[in-house]
């Protein structure tokens, strides 16, 4: 099987390279290569400078650890909930997701993909009408049926396909939907408004998880981190469904997003980074120590708020228009409990009882000082603070 790869971002579509699957032979799995473009090569934009850089020769992942993709690859493909739905659509049909190989999940994902690379040739699986905007009162409705699906209980085929033509090919665990936005926070047709996300709750999750979302997301915003907008839609059944701006999406066209786990080829499914890993990272690609500041902000956000659920798909990077890398916005910053209550990323070799000296320590690896984390911690706190204020009053 072959695909070709396309970068369609800023409003200009290029030809990256060639995908290619070779068949299993006895007991060996399938090779996955790839190979650049020579006019890509030429335009200088590096979509994965670390696993992928630019160069004439085929490509092959040896050490699979996404099955053969390389990690910007993987970053196109959806995890969680976006899996569940695409194995529901093809048990429809006869098949599974665990029959499908790696680029066959990418011909699925096609030009409907998180960020702004695109799959041809791309399969239809289920036909996405443009035109139908989703009603306020049709989400509680949408969130109930996903409860369903995540129960693997019988689903409505209508609703069922309503589901994934809302979910486009969406990363992370919990039920979403892709929905467009007007400045009033009305749910209108695609092409109309901004693109957003709305976000269920998982079965596990208690019924005011929105609402935790969104006080959490104010809280980051005035905890001075780069929180897209965010919003709190209406719901019957619940406290409310959490809304956020898509940042891959900008004035209309795609922008290019990469994980740190895409980058480093860190699996997500294990602790397999540190904060200062991660900050090292930061200032090797961005080459600026505002951008390193950002993740130290993020650090000290993520232990003080109790988010221990900081894997490594959830830091993120985006290509500006200019070729340079910077962080992309905050996202997935409630409160959780990790693996055995530690920060699944570590702090100065510590997942439990982090200290403000080890913030400041996994901050100094990058020269960032200690007075700089002090004043991010002061603020950091004070934001969180109202939200705990918050709470009370609400109790």
């Amino acid at each position: 099987m072959n695909l070709d790869v396309h970068l369609h971002s800023h409003g200009e579509r290029r030809y990256v390279g060639k995908l290619a699957a070779q068949a299993p032979q006895s007991s060996q799995r399938g090779r996955i290569l790839f190979q650049y473009a020579p006019e890509f090569i030429d335009s200088g934009i590096s979509i994965s400078p670390f696993k992928l850089p630019l160069s004439p020769e085929v490509k092959e992942d040896s050490k699979r650890t996404f099955d053969g993709l390389f990690g910007v690859f993987n970053d196109s493909l959806p995890d969680g909930w976006g899996l569940l739905l695409l194995d529901r659509a093809l048990r429809k049909k006869g098949s599974s997701m665990q029959a499908c190989l790696p680029l066959q999940r990418l011909a699925m994902v096609g030009t409907h993909g998180m960020g702004a690379l695109e799959y041809t040739p791309a399969p239809e699986i289920i036909e996405v009408k443009a035109d139908e905007a989703v009603s306020v009162a049709e989400l509680d409705a949408l969130a109930e049926e996903s409860l369903r699906v995540l129960r693997d209980a019988p689903v409505d085929a209508g609703q069922l396909d309503r589901l994934i033509q809302l979910n486009g090919s969406s990363a992370g665990a919990r039920p979403k939907i892709l929905v467009n936005v007007s400045e009033e926070y009305r749910i209108v047709p695609q092409g109309a408004g901004e693109p957003w996300i709305i976000k269920f709750r998982s079965a596990h999750e208690a019924p005011d998880t929105g609402l935790v979302e969104y006080a959490y997301s104010i809280a980051a915003r005035e905890a001075g981190l780069d929180m897209p907008e965010t919003h709190l839609f209406p719901s019957e059944a619940t406290a409310g469904y959490f809304g956020v701006k898509r940042f891959d999406r900008v004035q209309g066209t795609k922008v290019h997003v990469h994980t740190a786990c895409g980058l480093l080829h860190a699996s997500h499914r294990e602790p397999s980074l540190t904060y200062e890993s991660l900050l090292r990272l930061t200032l090797l690609l961005t080459k600026d120590m505002r951008e390193v500041q950002k993740m130290v902000r993020l650090m000290v956000f993520n232990v003080r708020s109790g988010n221990k659920d900081d894997h490594s798909k959830n830091f993120s990077f985006l290509l500006d228009k200019d070729n340079q890398w910077r962080m992309a916005p905050v996202y997935d910053l409630t409160p959780s409990e990790g693996i055995n209550g530690e920060q699944t990323c570590m702090v100065n070799n510590k997942g439990l009882n982090i200290t403000e000296k080890d913030l400041q320590a996994a901050a100094a690896t990058v020269d960032v000082n200690a007075r700089t984390v002090i004043e991010m911690i002061q603020q950091v706190d004070e934001a969180l603070a109202n939200v705990e204020k918050q709470d009370s009053l609400a109790s």
